[in-house]
Order: structure tokens, then sequence, then C-alpha cells
């Protein structure tokens, strides 16, 4: 078994902090107005919402919910920007969170940034996200997964290619590991998760790839959308 551990902290830090730009391009793609509808819908009335991976960025509406608590490694502990959320500096590795404490767990698209140095330590890092996702979890809770996918065939492209391009990339984008559905779905239910819902989302006539915007008909990603119940 491989030790879970980030390789792309400083990159990801450096692509997200405060990147303005990255987020004004996601409001005007259809796909991510999408995103938005189906995860208001889903934390509506969820009572206490953690939010992994948040970055300080909020795309849906937190007075639908009681509470969120937003984490990620480079937020600083603190009040958020509405009165029902706050901020807590942590890693999807180790959440910073007691047992049971949330009723719903919600991660957008950071499965794929959680990377480390090799293919399997980053198959090792997902299984680690999961199933901290199910530990923080009260039972009957939900966890809430939208993720960029890839199909088989592109999946076996990033096999044989992830070391080289971890080791060639340099500035921008940080590299990312896109899994397949049913990688997920297998990871998800091995990690004690009952698959409530498998569906993919619209992906419009864009979407952000590397953090540029792609015609969707020229990429392999496909945005889907899983709800796991504890």
């Amino acid at each position: 078994m491989h030790a879970p551990a980030q390789a792309t902290i400083e990159t990801n830090s450096k692509w997200f902090n405060d990147n303005d730009h990255y987020i004004a391009s996601q409001s005007r793609l259809a796909c991510y107005r999408h995103i938005q509808k189906i995860v208001e819908r889903e934390v509506r009335g969820a009572g206490e919402v953690l939010d992994v991976g948040n970055g300080g960025f909020f795309n849906y509406d937190t007075a639908l919910t009681d509470h969120v608590t937003a984490v990620d490694l480079f937020l600083d502990d603190g009040l958020g920007p509405t009165s029902n959320s706050d901020y807590r500096r942590g890693s999807f590795l180790e959440l910073p969170f007691p047992d049971a404490s949330f009723d719903c767990v919600l991660q957008q698209n950071v499965f794929h940034h959680v990377t480390g140095r090799s293919v399997a330590q980053n198959f090792s890092n997902l299984r680690r996200c999961v199933a901290e996702m199910f530990r923080v979890l009260r039972p009957g809770g939900k966890a809430v997964i939208i993720e960029s996918t890839v199909g088989p065939l592109f999946g076996l492209v990033e096999l044989l290619l992830y070391r080289a391009a971890l080791f060639l990339k340099r500035g921008g984008h940080p590299v990312t590991f896109q899994y397949t559905p049913r990688q997920l779905i297998h990871i998800g239910e091995a990690c004690g998760f009952r698959l409530e819902e498998f569906t993919y989302i619209p992906r419009g006539l864009f979407l952000l790839q590397l953090g540029y915007r792609w015609p969707s008909c020229l990429t392999p990603a496909k945005p889907v959308k899983l709800i796991f119940r504890r």
C-alpha cells in the first residue's frame, strides 16, 4: 500500500489561489451552470454540509442548508462569506473533523487534483479521500460527487503517460489524473458507500480543460454526478 501523498500542492496553490479568471470562465459555460443547479438541489435542506476543496468559492446558495464548512489546503480558519458558513484549513487526505460530523459531504472536481508521484499513489489518494468522506458522514448521510471523468481508453493513455507528464510539466495548470466512472463507483462501494445515483452532466459546447476553454467534442472529459449514501 502506498502512503497517501499529494505531489502537486504547490502548483495547485499557485494556480487556484485567487484565480478570478478561472472562476469567471466557469460561470460563463453551460456545463458549470448545470453543475450549480445540481449542487443546489442536493444541498437544499441537507443540514450540516462539508464542502471539500472549496477554495473559498461557493458556486451555490449556502442559505439552502443549515451550515456549510468549506475546507481546503489554502484556506485560513475563520468565518465564511455568509452568516452560515466558515472556513477550515485541511487536507482531503486527512479531514480535520471527528467521525460522523456532517449530514452531507460535497466535492466538486477535486479528486483529479489530489495527485501523487505515481499512478499507484493517485489511486491510493483517491481511496483515502473517499474513505475520509465516509468517515465524517453521519449514518444515512450522503456524499455528493461532481467529477470530471474519462472513458476507459483515455484512462489507459493516462496510465501510460502520467509519470512523463509530471516530470515535463512546468508552470500553468497543475498535472491532473482523471478517473473513469466505474473506478469511482468501485472505490466508493469498497469504502462502504451505497451508490444511489449516477448521472452524466450535460457538457454544453465548451469545457475547461487544463485551465483553457475547449470545444466539448475535442476533450475526453465527461462530468458526472454520483450520489453515495452512508
